[in-house]
């Protein structure tokens, strides 16, 4: 599954990933990593103003539907 990631930094540039296959942050809290098929991207956290992406990724496999 592929979804878009959006990474706005503090100098208020942005950076759209539109098919990454999974985005995680380093287990010491200094750099995010987006990874797609064909790249592998690292930004230090201290450059980041914020991080958005595709609420999909979030979504459970197999989770019961709400009731209606």
């Amino acid at each position: 599954m592929t979804y878009w990631v959006k990474v706005v930094f503090v100098d208020n540039q942005e950076l759209l990933v539109k098919d990454a296959i999974r985005h995680t942050i380093s287990e010491d809290m200094e750099v995010l990593e987006v990874d797609t098929a064909r790249e592998v991207t690292i930004i230090p956290m201290k450059q980041i103003k914020y991080v958005s992406c595709d609420a999909t990724v979030f979504d459970k496999k197999g989770a019961p539907s709400p009731p209606k």
